[in-house]
C-alpha cells in the first residue's frame, strides 16, 4: 500500500512550473525574476536575489498565503511545488 502511494506522489515539474510563473508570477516579478513592478509603492521582490535564501516551504507560503502587497495565487499544492521547482531551476544561483 505504501508502495502504491509513493507512486502516486506528485514529482514536481520544473516546466509546468514555469507555465505556472508565466500566468500568475511574470506580471509583476518579471520574466526574468529581477522586474520591480510597484504595487501600492512597494516593489515586487527581486528573485534572483532572494530564492537562493528562502526554503522550499517559505516559498510556498508566501505564493499561496500572500504577504505584504503581495496577494494570495490561487495555485493547489501540487501547482505550488511545480512554481517552487521552477524558481529553484531558473533563480538559485
Amino acid at each position: 500500500m505504501l508502495l502504491l502511494l509513493a507512486a502516486c506522489a506528485h514529482q514536481p515539474d520544473p516546466v509546468t512550473g514555469a507555465q505556472k510563473y508565466d500566468l500568475f508570477c511574470s506580471s509583476c516579478h518579471g520574466a526574468d525574476g529581477t522586474a520591480g513592478v510597484q504595487v501600492d509603492g512597494v516593489a515586487a521582490t527581486d528573485l534572483a536575489t532572494s530564492v537562493g535564501t528562502l526554503t522550499d516551504e517559505v516559498l510556498t507560503s508566501v505564493m499561496v498565503d500572500g504577504v505584504g502587497t503581495m496577494p494570495p495565487q490561487r495555485l493547489d499544492d501540487d501547482e505550488a511545488a511545480d512554481v517552487v521547482a521552477y524558481l529553484r531551476l531558473a533563480f538559485e544561483d
